[in-house]
C-alpha cells in the first residue's frame, strides 16, 4: 500500500493519504435534550400513586422521586401522570462530564468526526461496555502512550501465532477510532471507548491479505466471542466482484452466529457498486463523507451501500482550524508513534461499528439484521429523503440509533410519526407532516436554511 505523508511543521500530526487496503483479488434527525434513560422524576415522595413504579431514590429536600421507567418509554410514562394530576418530567442530564478531558477532542474540533455522529449526547446512554469488536486488520500495537481502553486475546493468522502486531499502523487507528483509550487527559477519545478490541491480524505489513486468510479470522473472532467484526478492506469495486466461494460462507457463518460484520464500502470512487466483502448481503456496507457531511468523491456509491460515517478528506481544511480534515487517531507509523490523520471508507467503518457495539451494550444481544435496521432506519438523511445511492440511508446517528423504539426514533416521546422524521406531535413536532421540521432542527444551516419556515419548532420563522 502506498502511502503519502505531508509534513504539518509540527511532529505531532502527520497526514496519511491512501488508507483503504485493496485485498489480492482472484465491497433523522437530532435528538432533543439527554436524559436518563429510564427514569423519570415525580414531585412529591413515595406513596399510592406511584403503585406499580420501582423507586431509585426520593429527594426529600426537592420533594422529588425518581421511579424506574421502560426504555424508550420515558415521555409517554410522563405524560401519563400528568393527565392523572401529577407533577412529572424527564430526568434530563446537565452534567458537562460527558465530554471527554482528552486533549484534542476537549480544546479542538480535531475529532470533529466524533460529533458530527451525536458523539457526546450518545455517551449519556452507552460506550460499549461488555461488548468484544474483532478488528480484522494488519494487527494492534498496543503499546502507544494513550492506547486501546481494552484489548481481548487476538490472533496473527497472517504469521500463524498469538501476537498479532501491527507494522503497517492501518489497523491500530482503525482500533483507536473504536475504543481508543478516553477520559486520560491527553491524546484523543474513541466512540466506543468502553468497548474490548479483539486484534485479528489478516492483513500483512504492507497492507495486503488473502481469502483464506481472512475466512479464518472471521471463524476465530465468532468462536471466540466478538459481537461485532470490524472488516476495513475489500476488493477493488472496478472488479465487480460480489462472491467468494472461500469468503461467503464464513460471512454467512457470523451472520447465523448473530455477529454483525460492517465493511468499508472502498475508496475506488465508483458510482456503480461497493467493493466486495461491502456488498455480500449479510454485511453492513459503510461509505465516508467529509466535514459538512458531503459523500467523499472517492467513496464507492451504488448497489450494496447501506449507510454513510465520517471517513474525512485531507485534501482541504473545510472547518478552518489550521489542520486537513482527516480522521486523527494514534498509530504507529514507520516506528513512530504519533497522531495522524486518515482518510477513507477504512476510517468510516470503524464508526459504525463502535456505534453497532454501543447499540449492542445498551440493549443486549441484536442480530445482525435488527442492527443493521436500527443503524440505517435513525441514520441522517443527507440527500433526499429516504435511501439513495451515493449515501445510502445516511450518515450515522449515535445517539438516535440507541433511542430508536418501534419503528421510530423516540428520544422520550410516543405517538404517531407522520412523517418519519422521528419526532411526533406529542414530543413537539410542530408540523408532522414535514419530514424537515421537527425540534433541534439546524433550520439556520444547510439546505433548508432561511426558508421562511419554523424548522427546529422553536416559534420563531427561520428567515
Amino acid at each position: 500500500m502506498k502511502k503519502n505523508y505531508i509534513s504539518l511543521g509540527i511532529t505531532l500530526f502527520t497526514i496519511m493519504t491512501a488508507v483503504f487496503i485493496t485485498e489480492v483479488s482472484p465491497v433523522a434527525g437530532a435528538g432533543g435534550p439527554p436524559f436518563k434513560a429510564g427514569e423519570i422524576v415525580v414531585s412529591g415522595s413515595p406513596g399510592p400513586s406511584l403503585m406499580g413504579y420501582t423507586v431509585v431514590k426520593y429527594l426529600p429536600h426537592a420533594d422529588l422521586t425518581v421511579v424506574k421507567v421502560e426504555k424508550g418509554k420515558e415521555f409517554g410514562t410522563v405524560q401519563r401522570l400528568l393527565n392523572k394530576g401529577r407533577e412529572a418530567g424527564l430526568n434530563y442530564i446537565y452534567e458537562a462530564s460527558v465530554i471527554p478531558n482528552d486533549l484534542y477532542y476537549r480544546t479542538s474540533d480535531l475529532q470533529w468526526n466524533f460529533k458530527a455522529v451525536q458523539s457526546e449526547l450518545a455517551w449519556d446512554i452507552g460506550t460499549g461496555s461488555g461488548v468484544t469488536v474483532a478488528v480484522l486488520d494488519t494487527g494492534l500495537a498496543t503499546e502507544g502512550p494513550d492506547g486501546i481502553h481494552c484489548v481481548a486475546p487476538g490472533i496473527d493468522i497472517v504469521n500463524n501465532d498469538l501476537d498479532p502486531q501491527d507494522g503497517d499502523g492501518h489497523g491500530t487507528h482503525v482500533s483507536g477510532t473504536i475504543a481508543q483509550n478516553t477520559g486520560n487527559s491527553i491524546g484523543v477519545a474513541g466512540l466506543a471507548y468502553d468497548a474490548c478490541i479483539m486484534p485479528v491480524k489478516v492483513l500483512d505489513d504492507t497492507g495486503s491479505g488473502t481469502t483464506a486468510d481472512i475466512a479464518d479470522g472471521i471463524s476465530y473472532a465468532v468462536a471466540n466471542g466478538a459481537a461485532v467484526i470490524n472488516m476495513s478492506l475489500g476488493i477493488n469495486a472496478n472488479y465487480h466482484v460480489t462472491h467468494d466461494a472461500v469468503l461467503d460462507p464464513a460471512l454467512d457463518m457470523a451472520y447465523a452466529n448473530g455477529v454483525t460484520v460492517v465493511c468499508a464500502a472502498g475508496n475506488d470512487g465508483s458510482k456503480k457498486n461497493v467493493s466486495y466483502p461491502a456488498i455480500y448481503p449479510t454485511t453492513i456496507a459503510v461509505g465516508a463523507t467529509e466535514f459538512a457531511n458531503r459523500v467523499t468523491r472517492y467513496s464507492n456509491k451504488g448497489e450494496g451501500l447501506d449507510i454513510v460515517a465520517p471517513g474525512g478528506n485531507t485534501s482541504r481544511d473545510a472547518n478552518r482550524d489550521g489542520y486537513l480534515d482527516g480522521i486523527l487517531q494514534e498509530t504507529k507509523i514507520n516506528g513512530e508513534w504519533n497522531y495522524w490523520f486518515f482518510q477513507g471508507t477504512s476510517m468510516a467503518t470503524p464508526h459504525v461499528a463502535a456505534v453497532a457495539a454501543m447499540l449492542i451494550s445498551d440493549q443486549g444481544p441484536l442480530t445482525p439484521s435488527e442492527v443493521r435496521n436500527i443503524l440505517t432506519s435513525s441514520a441522517l438523511d443527507l440527500n433526499e429523503a429516504g435511501y439513495d445511492s451515493s449515501s445510502g440511508y445516511g450518515l450515522v446517528q449515535a445517539y438516535d440509533a440507541l433511542t430508536y423504539r418501534d419503528g421510530v426514533i423516540d428520544p422520550g416521546g410516543n405517538g404517531t410519526d407522520n412523517d418519519a422524521d422521528g419526532w411526533t406531535i406529542e414530543n413537539g413536532d410542530c408540523d408532522d407532516n414535514d419530514p424537515h421540521t421537527y425540534p433541534g432542527h439546524q433550520d439556520s444551516k444547510g439546505k433548508w436554511g432561511h426558508n421562511g419556515i419554523d424548522n427546529d419548532c422553536n416559534g420563531k420563522i427561520d428567515g
